[in-house]
Parts: structure tokens; sequence; C-alpha cells
């Protein structure tokens, strides 16, 4: 068994990520194989990733999970972000930060609404 970046719960057959570490550009990097192989492995049709405990988002991090999105979306599985903290989606504005093929929304119960409307 791989070792995880971070711990994923499968509710259904979606798989909520509730990343509780800091983000650095190697650890995102694995946290998309991660992802990926266990969309593959455990048959995922929808990501729930919890950032309500990430302070920073940039440009670099912001890019992955959107490539992560797109890939997971090829595989036949949306991506949802809950919880971005204030002065994260201050940050991304301010960039002009696009976060693609993601849905985003303020709630874990949000997030499984979305996912539920797209089946």
């Amino acid at each position: 068994m791989r070792t995880k970046v971070v711990p994923t719960i499968v509710l259904y057959d979606y798989l909520i990520v509730p990343i509780q570490i800091e983000l650095d550009d190697a650890t995102i990097e694995k946290l998309q194989m991660q992802l990926l192989n266990e969309i593959s492995e455990r048959k995922i049709r929808g990501i729930i990733i919890d950032v309500s405990m990430v302070d920073v988002i940039d440009s670099y991090i912001s890019f992955v999970l959107s490539e992560t999105a797109g890939m997971a979306k090829a595989m036949g599985c949306y991506t949802v972000i809950c919880k971005i903290q204030p002065q994260v989606a201050l940050t991304l504005a301010q960039m002009g930060i696009k976060l693609k093929d993601i849905y985003t929304t303020n709630t874990l119960e949000g997030a499984i609404d979305i996912l539920n409307q797209l089946d």
C-alpha cells in the first residue's frame, strides 16, 4: 500500500480529502498522484477537497489543483473544493487565479449536494 500524503475518507463513492498540512510544491504533486491513484483503485465518482485548514494557496498549488481536477474529470470524476478561507479567496482573486474544472462551496454538505446534482 502506498503512503498517503493526506488521509482520505470514502463516503459512498465520494472521496473526502481534508487537507490539514501545509502545502508546498512537492506535497501538492504527491497529493495529485495519490488522488489519481485513489480514483482509479476505488472507483471514485467525486472528490471533495476540504481546505479549511489551508492558509495559503499560491499560483502553483492552484494550477496543480486545477490540473488534478481536469485529470479526474477525464477519469469520470468531479472535483469540489470546500471551505476556502477568506484570506485564500482574497489572494486567489487578487492574483486573478481561476480554479478550472473545480466546483466550490463553503460547506461539506454543499459539496455533497453539488456532486449529487452532477450524477
